[in-house]
């Protein structure tokens, strides 16, 4: 098993106190600033909220309002992991904190949660931002093999949890351009939750695997109606997006824009969280001309 496709088994719930005051904080949730614009970021697999706390201070500062979201913490105990079943309960959410036309954000396998979230409840979505993927058909773990059974007993020998941490930040350094993100505090909000809790996650991970969509692909694009921006490492990387995934928004036509951050890999909110965030804020009007449809 190569080591990201590990990191994103195995760090499902990885969440940890953000390095900026909230106005409510759960292991699955922040909410954070006023204002009336408001961001939605949705985790994937690998990260957390915590993953979002560069670009989240900075959407802040700009005086917006952001709601952080680890669906795959919200599912943790849960039978149905489908991309439909964790929209759902993002979409509760939202509906709880009122939430309509947000900039929504998703992170791998968070950006297909929030194309269900889109589909499914339109009046919460106003644009939608892929970070490193496009969409995606199953919420499917590509891997699970009788070594990921090992992992929670590998924790519990003397100097276990250490192997554990150390494959899992060679696996982000193996899948980003920029390494000066993964600084000590970065690698502990990564990997100290999910160690603290390996039971579970392993639990998740094995349902992940087995979870069904009740809707195609195809079906769910068809019904997007708001502009889709993908933002893409160029770096070369196991994780990330491949063609079929970039090729199932081509329907989104005009509302379909490609944009592409020089020396960045899997994590371009992570690794150049100021380029990212003059996407999220620029009027997708303005930049659509020199993108729109782009399929690369």
């Amino acid at each position: 098993m190569k080591s990201l496709r590990v990191v994103a088994l195995l760090l499902l719930v990885a969440g940890t106190e953000p390095l900026i005051a909230q106005k409510e904080h759960t292991a699955a949730v922040t909410v954070a600033g006023i204002g009336p614009q408001t961001y939605v970021l949705l985790s994937g697999t690998v990260g957390g909220t915590s993953g979002f706390r560069r670009i989240e201070a900075r959407l802040i500062e700009r005086g917006h309002r952001v709601i952080a979201i680890d669906p795959y913490h919200l599912s943790i105990d849960s039978a149905d992991v489908s991309f439909e079943a964790l929209a759902r309960r993002v979409e509760r959410v939202l509906a709880a904190h009122t939430v309509t036309a947000a900039r929504m954000v998703g992170h791998a396998h968070g950006a297909g949660v929030m194309l269900r979230v889109a589909a499914m409840a339109p009046q919460r979505v106003s644009e939608l931002y892929f970070l490193d993927v496009g969409a995606q058909a199953t919420n499917r773990g590509k891997v699970l093999s009788a070594a990921l059974r090992l992992v929670p007993v590998i924790a519990r020998i003397p100097g276990g949890r250490g192997v554990i941490r150390d494959r899992f930040v060679r696996g982000l350094r193996e899948n980003a351009g920029r390494q000066e993100w993964l600084d000590d505090a970065t690698q502990r909000a990564y990997t100290e939750p999910m160690l603290d809790d390996i039971g579970r996650v392993i639990a998740l991970a094995f349902r992940l695997g087995e979870a069904q969509e009740p809707e195609s692909l195809a079906s769910v694009v068809s019904r997007i109606r708001v502009p889709a921006t993908v933002i893409l490492g160029d770096v070369p990387r196991e994780a990330g997006p491949d063609r079929a995934e970039i090729e199932a928004l081509a329907p989104l036509g005009a509302l379909l824009r490609i944009e592409r951050i020089a020396g960045v890999g899997h994590f371009p909110h992570e690794e150049a969280p100021d380029d990212v965030v003059r996407f999220l804020t620029a009027s997708f009007a303005t930049v659509v001309g020199r993108h729109a449809g782009a399929v690369r």
